[in-house]
């Protein structure tokens, strides 16, 4: 993983996920067997809390903010995806961050903070409408 400072490494992350390691797991794993974006890791925000941004060519398909016992997922949808997303299959949680979002000019910014393997599966679904996977 690219770092634009030296920062916790994989095993830091995974122990400081607690129970959310799993579901930290599975998407990490997905991204890197489906997508060929490079995972950075820095420092963002006021507080200076680590993410790791999924990037390739200067765009961002995702970004990760690992924290204490959760992590949440950031997927910024253009105004052609969110049209696909809208009959797409996603959890309650998912749904409800995708319809509570809101509207802005260039599309849509979805907060999630899975906490099941079908808010994990929801997350797939809204990368798939951004960026079509190496292999479904």
């Amino acid at each position: 993983m690219g770092r634009d400072d030296i920062g916790p490494d994989d095993e830091g992350i995974i122990a400081e996920l607690g129970d959310a390691s799993s579901l930290w797991s599975e998407m990490v794993d997905y991204l890197a067997s489906s997508y060929d974006h490079e995972p950075v890791m820095s420092r963002e925000g006021k507080d200076q809390t680590w993410t790791v941004r999924y990037r390739r060519g200067g765009r961002t398909l995702v970004t990760l903010y690992p924290r204490k016992d959760e992590f949440v997922v950031l997927v910024v949808l253009g105004r052609d995806e969110v049209s696909k997303v809208r009959t797409a299959r996603l959890s309650k949680r998912v749904k409800d961050a995708f319809e509570t979002a809101k509207q802005f000019h260039d599309g849509r910014w979805l907060w999630i903070r899975p906490l099941s393997m079908a808010d994990i599966g929801s997350v797939k679904a809204l990368l798939t409408a951004k960026r079509r996977p190496r292999h479904p």
